[in-house]
């Protein structure tokens, strides 16, 4: 997709060609749609089109947070398990031990944790997430949690949700009934139809795993109640379909289903290398296009990396960060230290406290300042910089920013097809 650097103020602008053709000011994420004249004037380098441009504009909004302080977290991850009942060949997590032993997080470490984020809530919503590994390999302390912290909030007045990471595997009907009850956000990790999902993610004893997950999800997917459940597909790179992998997610049942690159890895077979990225954008638009012409013909929308990216536009997010990783969220490792997140956990370059004398304010701060996009190379001079907020921290740090071209021509196809959505389909963005 021909991208460009028009005249006029330096980044503070991108156009997209097409019809019609757009420009983004860079400032508040605000979309315009323009005249083919302008934008060739534009491109041509005319000075006096830039400033037609720059009047329509007009101010710009608050910058980006420059964050001179932050609070306590509102959200909150449980790594309960960090161990594993399957063994993926691609697992960034290894088997959720991280390089370490098998632990279970102790209830006393839980229940810290949980009432810590809840007396700081200072009437804030609140959000308590189970992970690992699999979380549900520690399933008494999972309940245990979720029923005293929905119990402590409601006390404190305060509202929470909850969200658990699974493989599906050793779901029961007890949890079921849990998940429903609490209206939890699912998201289950599950990479397509049989034969794709059994590839890379099998049991110890090599054995797929696609058959289990399906009998223990049907109940939930059938009847989810107030829950949402969504799935997340792990994309590696000796096997890029995209829509093969979202076929099978809905036909199994999910309503929402998204992919993701795999980045880091143990097996570098299966991680993304520099060649991988624009056969991996192609697989994206062709799923994307499938989605749109379904969607455009009445139906709901389900793949959730499109319309996550189409809301992001539409609310003109402009963000310094790429998610709220020490901002308002932290994870809990199982020996009771903080880190930026749940991929971090036992790496002491993200550790940022303990439930003992509870999340460090000042290691957060610092930390997230250091990382603002306005700060970092080659973010700076990106001109999707507000919107992908710079990547995600872990997979900076593992694997670099090898993947950036990749985002600049995803970002660019999304707001190409945000404009249809808003020509077509308005109200899917209420």
């Amino acid at each position: 997709m021909p991208t460009a650097r028009p005249a006029g103020e330096p980044g503070r602008f991108h156009l997209l060609a097409g019809d019609p053709p757009l420009a983004l000011a860079l400032d508040g994420s605000r979309l315009y749609a323009i005249d083919r004249d302008l934008h060739d004037a534009l491109m041509g380098g005319d000075a006096t089109a830039a400033a037609r441009l720059e009047a329509m504009i007009g101010s710009v909004p608050p910058g980006a947070d420059d964050f001179h302080d932050v609070g306590a977290p509102t959200a909150l991850s449980l790594n309960v398990a960090q161990a594993c009942n399957l063994a993926c060949g691609y697992c960034y997590a290894d088997k959720g031990q991280f390089g370490g032993r098998a632990r279970m997080m102790p209830r006393e470490v839980a229940l810290a944790a949980v009432d810590r984020l809840i007396d700081g809530a200072d009437g804030r919503r609140v959000t308590l997430g189970f992970i690992g590994g699999e979380p549900f390999l520690n399933r008494a302390l999972i309940h245990e949690a979720v029923e005293h912290a929905a119990a402590r909030a409601a006390r404190a007045g305060i509202a929470i949700g909850f969200s658990v990471t699974t493989n599906g595997s050793m779901l029961t009907a007890a949890d079921h009934e849990l998940i429903r009850r609490h209206s939890f956000a699912v998201t289950v990790s599950l990479d397509g139809g049989p034969s794709l999902h059994d590839r890379h993610r099998r049991h110890h004893d090599g054995a797929g795993s696609f058959a289990g997950i399906a009998e223990a999800m049907a109940p939930l997917l059938a009847a989810p109640g107030k829950a949402k459940i969504a799935a997340r597909a792990s994309v590696t790179r000796d096997d890029l379909r995209v829509r093969a992998r979202l076929d099978g997610l809905t036909a199994l049942g999910f309503r929402e289903a998204g992919v993701s690159p795999v980045r880091t890895g143990p097996d570098p077979s299966l991680v993304f290398q520099a060649q991988d990225w624009q056969p991996f954008l192609r697989e994206m638009i062709a799923a994307a296009e499938a989605e749109w012409r379904r969607v455009a013909a009445g139906g709901e929308r389900r793949f959730s990396n499109l319309w996550s990216a189409v809301t992001q536009i539409h609310r003109g997010s402009a963000r310094p960060l790429p998610c709220g990783s020490a901002v308002s969220y932290l994870s809990l490792g199982a020996d009771g230290t903080y880190y930026s997140c749940h991929r971090t956990i036992d790496d002491r370059r993200f550790a940022l406290g303990t439930t003992r004398e509870g999340p460090d304010r000042a290691g957060r701060l610092d930390f997230i300042r250091s990382r603002h996009v306005d700060r970092q190379e080659p973010c700076a001079s990106c001109w999707a910089r507000y919107l992908c907020g710079g990547g995600c921290h872990a997979e900076v740090v593992s694997a670099g920013r090898m993947g950036c071209d990749y985002i600049r021509g995803w970002l660019e196809y999304c707001i190409r097809i945000y404009d249809r959505v808003l020509r077509r389909r308005p109200e899917l963005l209420s």
